[in-house]
């Protein structure tokens, strides 16, 4: 039988993507490729406080996931002022679903029947950044490694027809531009976050906020709001892990790219 070519190699990937004052030119074309591939959007703008907005397109992520059950397999979050070509997204899309195969079963799943451990795997996967730098600081990661620093994450992924490839993935602390999840895990952040009544009488999950904490040597620093969301995911024992491969430009006054000589910012 003759073997068809998928044209919509991002179908069952949702992107989200909130801005306030519009998206750049390019991060909308970046959105219209990857619309054209397959992908869905939530695209929100207008609402200055960012914390909230993420709150907010988190909620009606959520209901959509949960409305149309199966549709969707991974969530990418994608800042307004990020490009990336659809073929580095496909890669990413494909990545967080087959880290998510290898995550290992505890000891009382095993013997169950294989969706019960599909559903763990899935609901407990890792968070996987796409690697971008910081729009001022071009030579350094806009992410930063864990404190401790842990193992690297390595995954060897081959599918059929296709060359491996080999992922060594750092686990780090990242912000919300390239991070895709897969859905099942970003509905259980959405679960374990605090609910917020709105005046319609509905609720939106409190996925991030930005404050004051204690950063890793005890000291009182501020804590972004997209921050928050990845050190959640290490709480609850996903994590978020950095694929340094696969690259994405952060739009300042030009377009930043990360190389092999980008760093993270110590």
């Amino acid at each position: 039988m003759k073997q068809t070519m998928n044209t919509k190699p991002l179908e069952g990937l949702l992107v989200l993507c909130i801005t306030h004052n519009g998206l750049s030119f390019e991060t909308e074309a970046t959105i219209d490729r990857l619309t054209e591939a397959g992908a869905s959007k939530i695209r929100t703008n207008g609402n200055s406080d960012v914390a909230l907005h993420r709150c907010q397109i988190a909620g009606a992520a959520r209901d959509l996931l949960v409305s149309d059950t199966g549709r969707f397999h991974s969530v990418l979050w994608l800042d307004g002022d990020m490009m990336v070509d659809v073929v580095t997204v496909r890669e990413l899309f494909r990545l967080t679903l087959f880290t998510a195969t290898q995550r290992p079963i505890p000891p009382e799943l095993r013997g169950k029947p294989l969706t019960d451990q599909a559903m763990y795997r899935l609901k407990n996967a890792p968070a996987i950044s796409g690697a971008y730098v910081k729009r001022n600081d071009p030579a350094h990661y806009a992410m930063a490694p864990c404190i401790p620093p842990i193992e690297p994450l390595v995954i060897h992924m081959q599918e059929p027809g296709e060359a491996e490839r080999v992922y060594s993935m750092p686990g780090v602390v990242s912000g919300l531009g390239a991070l895709c999840q897969t859905a099942m895990a970003f509905l259980e952040h959405c679960k374990e976050a605090p609910a917020i009544k709105q005046t319609e009488g509905t609720t939106f999950p409190a996925i991030c906020a930005s404050g004051p904490g204690k950063n890793a040597e005890g000291e009182i620093a501020w804590g972004s709001e997209d921050w928050t969301y990845g050190s959640w995911e290490w709480q609850q024992g996903r994590g978020v892990f950095l694929a340094t491969e696969l690259r994405f430009g952060h739009l300042a006054q030009r377009v930043q790219w990360p190389d092999e000589k980008t760093s993270f910012f110590v």
